[in-house]
């Protein structure tokens, strides 16, 4: 087959869901009371629900300004405007009910904030932004319209969350390798770095603004109330002032499908006891799809993105269902495994597990009959779990570290004796990224990623691949490619008893890599088709050929001749399994297809 004659099949969207939901209780144009939700998505930009709390009518406003998906932070003025920074655009919109429209404001500091943390506002009106990726400090003023850029509050540090002092200077909570706070003062362009300085994963810090309008640290060194440019230390912290979030009338509001990721039901209960429940048809365009598995009973598994459902597709019936929450993490499956008919599914935040019998009904839960069940985080350190296998009668996961840490660890999950350990630093302050398993040698082949936790910079220079002895519980060999990598992002156990891999980063072209472990060594090094290799992008066909996955291209190795010959031309972001005639992958929040047998 020629890659110009694949025809690409949609199947089509597992999950339409949204994220970063918050609520307010306002006014419309007209003064009357309403319910203000913002919610976030992946298809389409980020909107605001302008609801009636008597009908549950709803009117949806939509940002216009692209890659505005995520309202990651979000504050209502004391004047009633709704105030939104989104992600990762880093742009600032507002929604004035007197305007009765949703307005882009402009981008907050171009370049440098990305990812708006948190927005506070000061006695005069102006608002205080903090962001992430230079931990960096701009105001808005919506009087005249004008931004202030006053730049990074940290030189090393990539997150801020600000709040305003009682005084006019603004205490910003620095994160994530070494959380701190530094006052900022706007008069005099002063900054300071006040109170404990805590190394990240050896205790907590955290600012609050009392009901008496003063910032206080509260840390695991202590409290401390932030005084002009000092940080004094107190015995207690005063209680957060009171924000009501009732409606005038003293009605409250939530959404009753809230713990399960839906955000499709709202409830009104009325200081009288009355309750009304609306069901909201809004619009949500889909939610991105982040990983696509072939699960025991021959259907593809796969996860969405910020809300993590699992997703089923059924190739022999074509039915493509939202199954719904699998996880206490919120984020999305970055791997799976399957075990005795089991799928066991890691998951973001916390490396968090949950086992899933595909051949049982499904009811998610963290109890022992639930299905799925979630039975927590797999360690104390493991954040991102980009790999899982099932090797030696144990599910084993590589994953990259929380955030501000480095050491991602190599962890298992015992299913019979429901074990867990974690081998820390067992690549330094390097990641473990990769695996495959060497059933013949009892062996765990590891790839390593130079990167650590979100928010730090590298302090290795070359990533490696390790074999582990799983019975032993040690490394047996370390080695890497004549060449810079900075992650090896696939490994496959060819039918050869080779390892088949893509190594990437290092400022040159991504390459496909062969390595022999019986003689422990690196045999061949093989150009890639244009694109960059997708993580996990590999995997053995039934004709005893490799497959495999570029942002490009779908190609297929023969290991016989080491020859590539692509497939598939098209965009591709996430790699997906081959079923029957067909290999599955995703672009964005579209399921898809192409035959290729």
């Amino acid at each position: 087959m020629d890659a110009q004659e694949a025809i690409i099949v949609e199947v089509g969207i597992p999950v339409r869901s949204v994220n970063w939901v918050r609520a307010y209780p306002g006014r419309d144009k007209s003064g009357k009371p309403c319910i203000y939700v913002i919610m976030g998505q992946q298809a389409d930009n980020l909107f605001v629900l302008q609801i009636d709390p008597e009908t549950g009518a709803f009117r949806q406003f939509v940002a216009d300004k692209p890659n505005s998906n995520y309202p990651i932070s979000t504050y209502m003025d004391k004047s009633g405007r709704l105030y939104i920074g989104s992600a990762y655009s880093g742009r600032l919109f507002c929604f004035d009910p007197d305007a009765d429209s949703l307005v882009d404001l402009g981008e907050i500091n171009q370049g440098n904030a990305t990812f708006p943390c948190r927005i506070d506002e000061d006695k005069d009106g102006v608002l205080w932004i903090g962001s992430y990726g230079t931990a960096d400090l701009t105001s808005y003023d919506p009087k005249s319209g004008q931004f202030t850029r006053y730049g990074r509050m940290d030189d090393v540090d990539m997150y801020n969350y600000p709040l305003v002092n009682a005084d006019g200077r603004i205490a910003n909570l620095i994160r994530m390798t070494k959380p701190h706070v530094v006052v900022f003062d706007p008069k005099s362009g002063e900054r300071k770095t006040v109170g404990p300085i805590i190394t990240q994963g050896q205790g907590t810090i955290d600012i609050i603004k009392g009901e008496d309008g003063i910032v206080y640290i509260d840390s695991s060194e202590g409290k401390f109330r932030i005084e002009g440019m000092e940080a004094v230390k107190v015995d207690r912290i005063p209680p957060p002032k009171a924000i009501s979030m009732a409606l005038p009338d003293g009605s409250t509001f939530r959404f009753i499908d809230a713990s399960d990721l839906i955000y499709r039901k709202l409830e009104v209960r009325k200081p009288n006891g009355e309750v009304k429940r609306f069901d909201l048809n809004y619009e949500a365009s889909g939610s991105d799809i982040f990983y696509n598995h072939l699960g025991p009973d021959g259907c593809l598994y796969g996860s969405s993105i910020l809300p993590l459902h699992l997703f089923r597709y059924n190739p022999n019936n074509n039915e493509l269902v939202d199954l719904g929450k699998c996880s206490t993490a919120g984020g999305e499956a970055y791997s799976m495994a399957n075990l005795d008919g089991k799928m066991y599914i890691s998951s973001y935040p916390g490396a968090t597990i949950s086992i899933y019998d595909p051949s049982k009904p499904y009811h998610f839960g963290t109890n022992p009959d639930d299905n799925p069940r979630d039975i927590g985080r797999i360690d104390n350190i493991s954040y991102r779990p980009r790999s899982t296998i099932s090797a030696g009668g144990r599910i084993w996961t590589a994953s990259l570290p929380d955030y501000g840490m480095w050491g991602g660890p190599l962890s298992y999950f015992d299913p019979k004796t429901e074990e867990k350990k974690a081998y820390y630093r067992v690549c330094g302050d390097a990641s473990c990224y990769t695996l495959a398993y060497l059933p013949d040698q009892e062996l765990i082949a590891v790839g390593t990623s130079i990167y650590g936790g979100s928010g730090t910079q590298p302090k290795v220079n070359q990533a490696v691949i390790f074999l582990w002895d799983y019975r032993a519980e040690k490394k047996v060999w370390e080695g890497t490619l004549d060449r810079p990598v900075n992650t090896f992002n696939a490994l496959l156990a060819g039918e050869d008893g080779k390892i088949y891999g893509t190594a990437v980063g290092g400022g040159i072209k991504p390459e496909l890599f062969v390595f022999d472990p019986a003689s422990l060594k690196f045999i061949n090094k093989i150009p890639l088709p244009s694109g960059h290799p997708l993580d996990l992008g590999l995997q053995n066909g039934p004709d005893g050929k490799i497959y495999g996955f570029t942002s490009y291209c779908i190609y297929r190795l023969d290991p016989s001749t080491l020859e590539i010959k692509v497939l598939v031309d098209g965009d591709f972001s996430i790699a997906g399994p081959i079923i029957g005639e067909n290999i599955y992958f995703s672009k964005g929040h579209i399921l898809k297809y192409v035959k290729i047998f």
